[in-house]
């Protein structure tokens, strides 16, 4: 039997030899590829917590205020509670918007977005506490700091009793969640590549405080503390006639004097309407809303007066100067001059009245006082 033909071996060889080294190339580029991602991750992590200590230190810093100021709430009067609670709401609110900005990749895992959620219900919790107990005591938010927008006028809406220990204790339940989401931020932040010790950050060390019973003991102390009641003040402070009041005619030697002016009544041009302008202060604590500001003229001979109205609402320490409508007069009458304001819902005295006798002097001639006869009166 001859011999079997030798198989020629070198393309499977060749074969073998380009595997290994394609083989060897992958391995050495994934590994290449692990080293610099590795060193990627381990900046994105670093970036992200230098950051992150930032922003905890100041959230820190507002969650100490909030600690203080809710242990002696009850103690403060109504100018002190309310800047202790804008001061909470800007400071958590600001540093819930820098989280949600932070700059960079975030690091892997859930560590970004349980840093953020822990940060976000923290400005959440100063929030509703603002808004319950604003509602409880009618407290108005000053300016926010930093902001190029005024706060709304109008008062905010009523809260019970009830209804104000309920929101606060659900305050509380969402800042002790926002505690627990931060904490497990801090313990996946630990295990990331780039990742180390977060600061500790607690709003809420004691949680007894937020518990239903201490928040009923609290809220009951705000509704019955005489230095957090809603007093209410308005008062009309001044009143400016248009047209002015004309000067007393000085004597001049060798000229016939005009005839005086009965006492206590002034004079004003030749017009056929008059117009004053109320200035309305609010000295009490709460809004004024919509209060009435009325103004009359009724001739001294008699006939029925022309009442001119209009309605403002005032912020607490607020003022106003309020232009009412034109009100007809005729040239060489006298009339009596009324302002009032009307007191808002629970103010228990005067709101204030001013009152004046005007003399509308002549135009010179029965033809040109009977200008006014031709033109309309306004409607009051």
């Amino acid at each position: 039997m001859s011999p079997r033909p030798r198989r020629d071996l070198t393309p499977f060889v060749l074969v073998l030899l380009a595997g290994a080294v394609v083989l060897f190339l992958l391995v050495g580029g994934l590994a290449s590829v692990g080293r610099s991602s590795g060193a990627y991750h381990t900046a994105i992590d670093e970036s992200f917590g230098a950051q992150a200590r930032v922003l905890v230190a100041q959230s820190n810093s507002v969650g100490a205020q909030l600690e203080r100021d809710f242990a002696d709430i009850s103690t403060f009067d109504r100018p002190q509670l309310s800047q202790a609670l804008d001061a909470v709401v800007f400071g958590a609110d600001s540093v819930a918007l820098d989280a949600t900005r932070l700059a960079g990749p975030a690091p892997e895992g859930q560590v970004a977005e349980d840093f953020i959620e822990a940060m976000t219900s923290r400005a959440s919790g100063a929030n509703r506490l603002r808004s319950a107990i604003d509602g409880l005591l009618a407290l108005t938010p000053s300016e926010p700091l930093g902001s190029a927008t005024s706060p709304s006028p109008n008062p905010p809406r009523a809260v019970t009793v009830a209804r104000a220990a309920n929101s606060v204790t659900a305050v509380g339940r969402l800042l002790i969640g926002a505690d627990r989401s931060y904490a497990r931020a801090r313990r996946e932040f630990r295990v990331v590549p780039g990742g180390s010790t977060l600061p500790q950050s607690v709003w809420v060390n004691d949680q007894v405080l937020w518990e239903a019973g201490a928040v009923q003991t609290t809220i009951n102390q705000l509704s019955s503390s005489p230095q957090l009641s809603p007093m209410v003040d308005v008062q009309l402070v001044a009143v400016d006639l248009s047209p002015p009041v004309l000067p007393p005619v000085p004597a001049v030697a060798g000229q016939a004097t005009t005839t005086p002016l009965p006492r206590g009544v002034s004079q004003i041009p030749p017009t056929c309407s008059a117009a004053v302008t109320a200035v309305v202060d609010n000295e009490g604590f709460v809004v004024a809303t919509r209060v009435g500001v009325r103004a009359s003229v009724q001739a001294v001979t008699g006939g029925a007066p022309f009442v001119v109205e209009r309605r403002v609402t005032l912020g607490p320490a607020a003022d106003v100067a309020l232009a009412l409508p034109n009100m007809p007069v005729e040239p060489g009458t006298t009339y009596t001059l009324n302002v009032t304001v009307d007191p808002p819902a629970g103010q228990s005295g005067s709101a204030g009245a001013i009152g004046a006798t005007i003399e509308v002097a002549s135009f010179g001639s029965t033809a040109g006082n009977a200008r006014c006869a031709r033109t309309p009166a306004a409607k009051p």
